[in-house]
């Protein structure tokens, strides 16, 4: 494929015109418009700004044949023009640039995430129920499945996580360069955040089901929507010890008041919402009736005041520790170092003067 052609393409993946790309890049619009119709040959200076404001690398626009195909899975995707390919490009380049440092730091992960067994026409919600039971039993420690499931995530799956601020809840993809990804809204409540989590793992486990199997397409239906909320609601609140919680608070009243249920809500990291659907399922309620209780809680205001630990960081902490190792070892610029961590040319020397003391000296300790 010509140069030309990528430079296209790179362009309307991340929802510029062309008169928007000339103002981005500073390159003249009848400039851009000659090199992507191979009118004329765009130099390698040409090839670095276009790089950088596309979201590319430079490689990018000399590889041969077809970009291979690619997936992103939204939750509440935006509807504001242009706001999805940009934050598409961004979590893309975010993706490639942990993918980068673990190759120079000689710390490439495989991706193991456990697939389902079902077939796409079988899938229901007792597949996703099952689904999520068999993960929260096999993998997720502890009563309270929010508390790990990231760090889980990240740590045994080898699954890349961002937080950036953008106009929808969430995105997914698996990629065959860099492997499994989810992105999180940073500007969400950390319960969103959490449940956001758990419905992109069921898009993950489930990719070779609906992405593979038939035309899945970039558009999850409706119905798998559903199921992978199904999903979420039940590897976030574990049948058992939900109701436990429940049953304990009720006593010998019979009912409960939202209060408490907030805080139970609170306790696993859900919405008091959620907790409201849960129960559905938990105590065989009709839907009528849990739908006027969510009405309800609606009108009942509660307050969950933000802790600073609830805000989370834009990069992962491995990828900042492998940033940080292949500078140290020399595998990265300075000024790559300053674009992976998003800080200015001047900050990344400052750090690098606060780490001059740093040495190679191994240290270890005596049991003897």
């Amino acid at each position: 494929m010509q140069i030309g052609h990528r430079i296209k393409i790179a362009r309307e993946a991340i929802g510029y015109t062309l008169e928007k790309a000339s103002a981005e890049s500073g390159i003249g619009q009848s400039s851009l418009s000659e090199f992507e119709n191979e009118k004329r040959e765009p130099k390698f200076s040409h090839l670095s700004r276009l790089a950088e404001v596309y979201r590319k690398k430079i490689d990018f626009f000399l590889a041969e044949g077809l970009p291979a195909p690619e997936t992103m899975l939204w939750r509440d995707k935006p509807s504001v023009k242009g706001e999805k390919e940009r934050t598409q490009a961004e979590f893309r380049q975010l993706c490639e640039q942990y993918h980068t440092l673990e190759v120079l730091a000689y710390e490439v992960r495989e991706a193991k995430l456990p697939r389902s067994d079902c077939d796409r026409e079988q899938f229901d919600y007792r597949a996703a129920n099952l689904l999520a039971e068999r993960f929260q039993r096999g993998f997720l420690l502890g009563d309270i499945p929010s508390a790990s499931l990231k760090q889980l995530l990240e740590e045994k799956f080898c699954v890349k996580i961002f937080h950036l601020a953008f106009h929808g809840s969430a995105v997914s993809t698996m990629s065959e360069s860099f492997g499994p990804a989810i992105l999180l809204n940073r500007d969400s409540r950390l319960w969103r955040r959490n449940f956001d989590l758990a419905h992109e793992l069921f898009h993950l486990l489930t990719w070779n089901v609906f992405r593979v199997s038939g035309p899945g397409g970039d558009e999850p239906s409706e119905y798998e929507e559903k199921l992978a909320n199904a999903f979420a609601s039940r590897l976030l609140l574990p049948t058992d010890i939900v109701k436990d919680r429940i049953e304990t608070a009720i006593g010998d009243r019979h009912q409960v008041s939202f209060d408490v249920l907030e805080e139970i809500a609170r306790e696993f990291g859900v919405s008091l919402e959620a907790l409201l659907w849960r129960m559905l399922y938990l105590y065989n309620k009709p839907v009528e009736e849990v739908e006027r209780y969510v009405e309800q809680a609606k009108r009942v205001k509660t307050y969950r005041p933000s802790r600073r630990s609830d805000e989370p960081d834009k990069l992962p902490e491995r990828y900042c520790s492998l940033a940080i190792k292949t500078l140290r070892e020399g595998k990265l610029s300075l000024m790559q170092f300053a674009k992976y961590l998003d800080m200015s040319y001047h900050q990344a020397r400052q750090y690098m003067a606060e780490d001059e003391d740093f040495t190679d000296e191994k240290f270890s300790l005596s049991f003897a």
